[in-house]
């Protein structure tokens, strides 16, 4: 195992996390390789996660609670696009 640390603007959180060794030289390769911030590409990747990860339990959340179908003709005339 490999442990990251990172520091962060005074506005930021500090984070230590846990990696593979592994994962962690592909981390660094890849980042010397396209010379890219590693800080910033981590952050990068953990928000782009987390959006998915809301997004994701938004949708379970509202597929748990029962509601009623509406057809594509009842959405447009509501809109008031339908002729």
């Amino acid at each position: 195992m490999c442990y990251v640390y990172y520091m962060a603007t005074s506005a930021m959180k500090n984070i230590s996390l846990r990696l593979d060794e592994d994962v962690k030289a592909r981390w660094d390769a890849l980042s010397r390789r396209h010379g890219l911030n590693s800080s910033k590409l981590m952050r990068d990747a953990i928000v782009e996660r987390l959006e998915e990860l809301e997004d994701f339990y938004a949708v379970q959340a509202r597929l748990a609670s029962p509601f009623t179908p509406v057809s594509n003709e009842q959405v447009w005339k509501e809109l008031g696009d339908q002729d």
